[in-house]
């Protein structure tokens, strides 16, 4: 068996074990294959990964800091199952845990998110043909982490039976903290994904690849640093697919504002559509809002202050 195929049947079988106990596999699946690709290209000879693989790796992909802590703490179980399988590969000890930062999202403006959308609407990358077809994936994946404040890695793992496309009901299984939910997309939302269905035809994943697996997040990630760069987005930030999400949240709360709405009402149905674990999580958007828009009678700011604070939270929800 070649180190290829080595690390590749470990995390099979690993991925078999967590989808058999009830663990989700998503992020596994989405930050450690690129590593393994990595270290099968350059040391095709190896039998096991070491630390010069993994600081060879972490100087040559760009991490940010919080995907880095993510990123050592998933190829740290990895490798304590290959130790497990009697395979001596490097385990990261303590000398590569680094300290979590809070991330301060990045806030679109309309105009930045017109332009960024017809971007995607528009785009034909170095990945168009066969393999990847993001003209095809693009404006769909897209639009469900917008319109439907997804997190980025729960596209990837959504299966063409997990969407309901008469009543727009999708199903998001063992995504964060292992939680399953279901949300109902808008009419505008579920015509897109009937009409992106006929086209990707019979498969089994939602945004599927010629081989038969699906997308990654990675893909995603590195299609989304062009697609930035494309629509000209002033980087007084780092606007990631993640803030989608956040604009999202920060948008819908914006809209009931306008509409006269009593947003503590609403928040908790805002909380588990996003599929928080806590509802602390879903008010911290409220405090992304403009100040005027914070001083609303909408919103009960004592209340708030309360239950919240004025804290960041370390890990985003």
């Amino acid at each position: 068996m070649t180190f290829k195929e080595s690390l590749e049947s470990s995390f099979e079988q690993m991925m078999s074990y967590r989808s058999a106990v009830g663990y989700a596999t998503a992020t596994y699946r989405n930050s450690i294959p690129p590593f393994l690709r990595y270290c099968a290209k350059h040391y095709p000879e190896a039998a096991c990964i070491s630390r010069d693989m993994l600081d060879r790796w972490l100087s040559f992909y760009e991490y940010s800091i919080n995907g880095q802590v993510t990123f050592i703490s998933l190829i740290r179980e990895y490798t304590k199952y290959r130790n497990f399988q009697g395979y001596p590969d490097f385990i990261p000890d303590d000398d590569y845990t680094i300290k979590r930062t809070p991330y301060n999202p990045y806030l679109f403006t309309d105009d930045e998110l017109s332009g960024l959308f017809f971007t995607i609407d528009s785009y034909t990358g170095s990945t168009s043909g066969k393999r990847f077809m993001p003209e095809m994936i693009l404006p769909v994946y897209s639009r469900l982490l917008y319109c439907c404040g997804l997190r980025p890695q729960e596209p990837p793992a959504i299966r063409c039976e997990d969407v309901n496309l008469v009543t727009g009901d999708v199903y998001i299984r063992q995504s964060k903290l292992h939680k399953d939910r279901h949300i109902i997309m808008s009419e505008d939302m579920l015509d897109l994904c009937r009409r992106y269905d006929m086209i990707a035809g019979k498969r089994e994943w939602f945004f599927q690849k010629w081989d038969g697996r699906p997308y990654e997040r990675s893909w995603y990630n590195q299609v989304w640093r062009r697609l930035i760069a494309k629509a000209e987005i002033q980087w007084r930030g780092t606007p990631r697919p993640y803030d989608l999400r956040h604009a999202f949240a920060s948008r819908n709360i914006i809209r009931w504002i306008n509409a006269g709405k009593n947003v503590m009402e609403l928040m908790p149905y805002l909380s588990a559509y996003m599929g928080h674990s806590e509802l602390v999580s879903t008010f911290y958007y409220i405090h992304l809002l403009p100040e005027n828009l914070r001083k609303s009678k909408a919103i009960d700011w004592e209340l708030l202050s309360r239950v919240y604070g004025k804290g960041v939270p370390e890990d985003e929800d």
